[in-house]
């Protein structure tokens, strides 16, 4: 039976994935490249805040600098972040009809391999000097 307490739990999951996931585009977001053609954070705020030139580029700078600092915070809380990812995809799974379920385990795929792409980035860029 669905109680108060499974709701609680179920929210918090949720909100642990949302915000998972929101740390981590806001992650590859924060780079001076942009992914799969989405808009950069510094693009966003040079669009935002009508930045010159010169501004923009030490938001760049800026960004850059603390790259290699918010991964590896994100990389400290990522396990947990993993392990209610999983948790809420088990539930969704648990409502889905098959087709559905095929359909959602491509969507994981997809946002998986999204995830791997910008680690790997992420990875590469705070090797640099």
């Amino acid at each position: 039976m669905f109680n108060k307490s499974k709701a609680w739990a179920i929210s918090l999951l949720v909100a642990v994935a949302v915000v998972g996931l929101m740390a981590g585009a806001a992650l590859a977001r924060w780079t001076a490249d942009g992914r799969g053609g989405r808009q950069t954070y510094s693009g966003y705020l040079t669009q935002q805040l009508h930045l010159s030139e010169t501004q923009h580029d030490s938001v760049v700078a800026i960004l850059l600098r603390h790259q290699p600092e918010l991964h590896a915070l994100f990389q400290t809380i990522r396990p947990q972040v993993d392990s209610a990812r999983a948790r809420v995809a088990d539930e969704i799974r648990g409502i889905l009809t098959p087709a559905q379920r095929e359909t959602y385990q491509r969507l994981l795929d997809h946002d998986r391999a999204e995830r791997a792409r910008a680690d790997s980035a992420a990875a590469a860029q705070a090797k640099k000097p």
